[in-house]
C-alpha cells in the first residue's frame, strides 16, 4: 500500500517534468507565435492561480494555528534578500540586480502549489497559500520596488506608491488579502464558489508547468556561468538552513514540515525575469538560472518525499 503511494507520488513529479519539456520544446517550434509564455502566464498568473487560490481557501478547514506561516513565509523571502542586498553592495549594477532579484522568494502558486495540491491531502493546500502570501510580499514586488529604490538605472520619485501599486497589482496577492480577512473573521466562501473554482483551480497544475516550460531559457554566455553559480548557491545555501530551522523549530506535524520544505525548494518566480528585465539586469541571464532553480526544485522535492516518509 505505501509503495503504490509513493509511486503515485513520483508518477505525478513525473507528469510536472514532461509537461515543463513539452512547453519547453512547444516553445521553440516557432508554431505558438513569437511570446507564448507571456500569453499563458497571463492565463496562470491573472486566472487560474487565483481560483486555485480560492478554491484551496473554500475547500478545506482554515487552522488559525497556521496563521504563523505568514510571517514565516514572509521571512524566508524577506533575509535572502536583505543579506544579498549587504553582500553585493560593491558589485556593479547589472550583477547586483541580477543577484537580488534572483535569490529570494519562491515560485510557490505556479511551482510549489499545483505539486502539493497533486500530491499531499486538500488541506495541505492552504498551508501552501498562507506560507505563500508571505511569500508574495517579497515576490510579487516587493524586492522589485526595493531594488528600483536603491540598484534601478532611474531612481522612483515617489517610494512608497511605487510599492503599494507593485503588490496591488498582483491577483494572486488581492486574493490573499481577502481571504486572510475573511479567514480570521470566520467568513467561509460560499460553496457555489468553492465548486465554480474547482476545475479552473484543477487546471492550474498543467498550465503553470506547461507555462515554466515556455519560459525556461538555456541560453547563456559562458563568461557569466560564474555569475548564475554564486545566484544558485546564495537559493542552494538559503534553503538548506530554512529547511533545517523548519524541522527543528516549526511547531506542526511531519506532513506540514515537509509541504513548507519543499516550498523552501522551489524555484525563483517566474516574474523574478520580467523584473530583472525592468530594473535594466540581464533578462537571459536570469531565465537561465530560473531553469537551473526548477531542476532544483523537482529533486528536491523528490528527495524530500523519499526521506520524511510523509507519504509513505
Amino acid at each position: 500500500m505505501a509503495e503504490g503511494i509513493m509511486e503515485d507520488a513520483l508518477i505525478k513529479v513525473a507528469a510536472f517534468v514532461v509537461t515543463i519539456v513539452v512547453g519547453y520544446i512547444a516553445g521553440r517550434s516557432g508554431k505558438l507565435g513569437s511570446r507564448p509564455g507571456v500569453t499563458v502566464s497571463t492565463i496562470v498568473f491573472n486566472f487560474t492561480l487565483p481560483c486555485a487560490v480560492i478554491h484551496a481557501f473554500g475547500a478545506a478547514e482554515f487552522d488559525t494555528s497556521l496563521l504563523i506561516l505568514v510571517p514565516i513565509g514572509f521571512a524566508c523571502a524577506a533575509v535572502p534578500y536583505l543579506v544579498t542586498t549587504l553582500i553585493t553592495l560593491k558589485k556593479p549594477r547589472e550583477e547586483r540586480v541580477f543577484l537580488m532579484m534572483g535569490g529570494n522568494s519562491f515560485n510557490i502558486g505556479c511551482f510549489a502549489l499545483p505539486f502539493i495540491q497533486t500530491v499531499f491531502p486538500a488541506p495541505m493546500a492552504v498551508t501552501a497559500c498562507l506560507f505563500d502570501a508571505g511569500n508574495s510580499v517579497v515576490g510579487t514586488g516587493g524586492s522589485y520596488a526595493v531594488t528600483g529604490l536603491i540598484a534601478s538605472e532611474k531612481p522612483v520619485e515617489h517610494p512608497v506608491k511605487f510599492l503599494a501599486k507593485r503588490l496591488f497589482s498582483s491577483a494572486a496577492f488581492d486574493c490573499y488579502v481577502v481571504l486572510l480577512v475573511l479567514a480570521i473573521a470566520g467568513i467561509r466562501i460560499p460553496e457555489p464558489i468553492v465548486t465554480f473554482t474547482e476545475p479552473i483551480a484543477g487546471a492550474n497544475a498543467c498550465l503553470a508547468m506547461l507555462m515554466l516550460g515556455l519560459m525556461l531559457s538555456l541560453r547563456v554566455d559562458s563568461q557569466k556561468l560564474k555569475l548564475v553559480a554564486q545566484d544558485i548557491a546564495i537559493r542552494v545555501v538559503f534553503s538548506a538552513i530554512l529547511t533545517a530551522l523548519v524541522w527543528a523549530f516549526l511547531p506542526f506535524d511531519a506532513t506540514t514540515k515537509a509541504v513548507v520544505s519543499i516550498m523552501l525548494w522551489a524555484p525563483a518566480t517566474a516574474i523574478s525575469t520580467t523584473f530583472t528585465l525592468w530594473l535594466g539586469g540581464d533578462a537571459g541571464l536570469a531565465g537561465f538560472a530560473n531553469a537551473i532553480t526548477i531542476v532544483i526544485g523537482v529533486v528536491a522535492a523528490v528527495v524530500i518525499l523519499l526521506t520524511t516518509g510523509v507519504i509513505a
